[in-house]
């Protein structure tokens, strides 16, 4: 079962959109411009990576798009039930500047999650915590 439609990576800015359209209408420059200084948008943006996220019956699993990365500069913690990926030296010239948070459902074994990266793809798995069985108790 899919969880969140894919989410496909957008202009952060419409500085960039006119420049990606490239029809050059001083008026969208002028005010794309002025959106940008007023909400602090710049060229330094972290990009936002896109994800698929998917329910199987042994738990759920999160598809990360990641093309041209390298499996040990890829970060990803979880903490206080949300997972977030990132690159671990983002500071590095040039180097790729992107974040991307997700919530993890509840019912989800903190301890058994696990990230696979192969092909541009990672897959980080979460295995849902086995149902807790009722048991007998005694009455002395």
């Amino acid at each position: 079962m899919k969880l969140l439609r894919y989410q496909y990576p957008t202009a952060h800015s419409l500085r960039a959109l006119n420049q990606r359209v490239g029809c050059g209408a001083p008026g969208l420059s002028r005010l794309s411009g002025a959106l940008d200084d007023l909400l602090g948008s710049a060229s330094t943006s972290v990009e936002t990576v896109p994800v698929d996220l998917f329910e199987a019956e042994e738990g759920y699993f999160a598809r990360f798009e990641l093309p041209g990365m390298k499996k040990d500069s890829i970060g990803l913690r979880l903490e206080e039930g949300v997972l977030t990926i990132e690159p671990i030296d983002a500071t590095a010239e040039g180097g790729p500047r992107f974040e991307r948070s997700i919530s993890i459902p509840d019912g989800v074994d903190h301890g058994k999650v696990g990230a696979n990266y192969e092909s541009g793809i990672l897959t980080v798995s979460m295995p849902k915590e086995e149902a807790r069985k009722p048991r007998q108790i005694t009455v002395e």
